[in-house]
């Protein structure tokens, strides 16, 4: 062992000193913090559901889950759901007394709201999810203890090593700073754990005596640490919350006293003295705060009723556009967040307080509701004006007289601009698939108006031979023979092939894609050999291919998105809902939708086994 040995007798005062310390400061903090009293937020969330419509409900719950820290919400979803059934059992006893009113019997009475079903599907969601947790908490635990046993098992090889250097020091505090990190244990093992640390710990700080340039680093360390526990205290002084600088100070306090070791003797009464008059500050503001809370509760009863003005003169006002009600809404929701967060009011104001708040936000909500509802309506009706729209043009364009409705087509771009606004969730698709269609019409048109020189009247003639002679022949019906039959009149037709003027090739791959149902081969397959009949006659065409592949990419895009929602849906089921039929009808839904994404992804595959082949040629 390098460095100074000390007198083995002035160690053991020192070490005697030092603990007696540290029980002292121990009391002291004990004494200081007894005097806290939890905060009880119960009756303010009673008050604020009594000013929630229970169709609400599953809204808040739903917000509550969506939180970060959804689960330390446990007692507030408890009240919230004793105050649904307790709402609810009184609004089916009205239900029930009016439907025995109007001449009903009461064994066909039968009220099961929609909310009611995604409050309670919900709230078993939320009970898989904490079971889920609690489990996952537990063998974390288990699996924490086995660390921190492991790193205790560490601290006493080090311990008993025969040689020590500075090294020595440095690994210990490795392994210290393990045993705080490695998080909690079982509730009964972790006493236990922590007396076996703390004693291997003390040991080490017996050793640490026998070399002084090793102590005096650990004690700058702890120093250090205790002067930013300082400092954070002092900073809690001014915060404006009484409650979180108390919640803040019982850690701080807790960290000094259980997971710091000492410092040097000459520090200690300065530092624990220092820290003292920070939290006695603190504990003043406590009681000036209680001592003064009559004229703090006047004080928020006031702010709280401006607050309600507030709200009533913006539920009054006359909004009539989207952006407008959202700005109000973000208004409205800032001042109930100041109205319950200002704090309690005179216990006989409460009442009627909480009634005025109630009744202002729900004159609030009905009218945004009314607004919205009827916003819904208008955009509905204007979704199915512009798909009538886009339907018509793709049946003008399949007419073989297409040509006659070039002022129709004009009149539809008028009217699509009238149809009404859709939000941006679908106008974009919407104008997208519009704007395709029109365009692929008067290119069309632009094209057929061409003046037919002898050459183009030539193919027309062939392509019509050819459509004549292919209806008329024996068509082979095994697949192998049918796939060459295929191809070598794909190749003929590629030589007469001019869309400009023929446009005939979509009769050709109909009648020969039907073919296949001829075909004895399965279902499955028969619907890829369809596609590749397709294939056969576009491939030399560079705008059909890319038109291809973007259209199959846009649709495995939109079944991946489908399959998302559905897929993160079923995570509000439990795990004794198999029989459900909503839960049933998601997972067919979700095989169908990966049968036909599979499919899609199949059509993809052999689209680029074209390109690749393109490109090679």
């Amino acid at each position: 062992m390098k460095g100074d040995s000390l007198n083995k007798s002035t160690e053991k005062k020192d070490d005697e000193r030092k603990t007696s310390d540290k029980n002292n400061h121990r009391e002291e903090v004990n004494e200081e913090l007894s005097t806290e009293k939890p905060i009880d937020s119960e009756k303010n969330i009673k008050n604020e559901l009594k000013g929630i419509e229970i169709e609400e409900y599953p809204n808040y719950l739903n917000k509550l889950l969506k939180q970060t820290d959804w689960i330390k919400q446990n007692d507030i979803i408890n009240i919230l759901k004793n105050d649904f059934e307790s709402k609810y059992k009184s609004i089916v006893e009205k239900k029930k007394i009016e439907f025995i009113d109007n001449g009903g019997n009461e064994i066909d009475f039968y009220f099961t709201p929609t909310y009611k079903k995604e409050f309670y599907d919900l709230f078993k969601g939320y009970k898989y999810r904490k079971n889920q947790y609690f489990k996952e908490l537990k063998s974390k635990q288990k699996t924490n203890l086995a660390r921190k046993r492991e790193i205790i098992e560490e601290i006493k090889n080090l311990i008993d090593k025969s040689q020590h250097d500075k090294n020595t020091y440095k690994n210990f505090k490795k392994l210290q700073e393990a045993f705080y990190n490695a998080g909690q244990v079982p509730r009964n093992d972790n006493n236990n754990i922590w007396q076996t640390y703390k004693f291997h710990v003390e040991r080490f700080y017996d050793l640490l005596h026998l070399n002084r340039e090793l102590r005096d680093v650990d004690y700058r360390n702890n120093y250090e640490e205790k002067i930013k526990i300082i400092e954070k205290a002092e900073r809690l002084v001014d915060l404006e919350n009484i409650n979180t600088s108390i919640r803040e100070l019982n850690n701080l306090h807790r960290l000094w006293k259980s997971e710091l070791g000492p410092v040097a003797r000459d520090k200690r009464e300065e530092l624990w003295k220092r820290f003292q008059i920070a939290t006695k500050k603190i504990h003043q503001r406590k009681n000036e705060y209680i001592k003064n809370i009559d004229s703090i509760k006047l004080k928020n009863y006031e702010t709280k009723f401006e607050l309600v003005n507030q709200i009533k003169k913006i539920a009054e006002k006359t909004i009539k556009t989207h952006n407008k009600w959202q700005s109000s809404i973000k208004e409205v929701e800032e001042l109930k967040n100041r109205f319950i967060s200002t704090g309690n009011v005179p216990k006989e104001k409460n009442k009627d307080l909480w009634d005025s708040f109630r009744d202002a936000s729900r004159a609030f909500n009905k009218e945004k509701n009314n607004f919205y509802k009827n916003l819904k309506r208008l955009e509905k009706k204007s979704i199915q004006s512009k798909e009538k729209l886009i339907e018509e043009v793709e049946n003008i364009l399949k007419k073989e007289d297409w040509r006659n409705y070039i002022n129709r087509i004009k009149e539809i771009q008028s009217e699509w601009k009238s149809s009404g606004r859709v939000s941006k969730k679908y106008s974009e698709k919407l104008w997208s698939e519009f704007k395709l269609k029109t365009n692929n019409y008067f290119d069309k048109f632009k094209n057929k108006k061409k003046s037919l020189n002898e050459s183009e009247i030539k193919i027309i003639n062939k392509q019509k031979d050819f459509i004549e002679i292919l209806k008329n022949e024996e068509v082979p019906l095994t697949p192998k023979k049918f796939e060459s039959f295929i191809r070598d009149k794909s190749s003929i037709w590629n030589e007469i092939r001019n869309n400009d003027v023929g446009n005939q090739e979509k009769l050709v791959i109909k009648f020969l894609s039907d073919k296949w149902n001829e075909i004895s081969i399965p279902k499955s397959k028969a619907e890829m050999k369809k596609y590749e009949t397709r294939l056969y006659f576009i491939k030399n065409d560079e705008k059909l291919i890319n038109d291809e592949n973007n259209q199959l990419r846009k649709k495995i895009e939109d079944i991946s998105s489908e399959l998302n929602q559905l897929e993160n849906n079923l995570e509000f089921f439990s795990e004794s809902s198999n029989s459900n039929p909503l839960l049933v009808e998601v997972n067919n839904k979700i095989k169908e939708l990966n049968a036909k994404k599979t499919l899609v992804e199949c059509k993809l595959k052999q689209l680029k086994s074209i390109l690749n082949q393109n490109l090679k040629d």
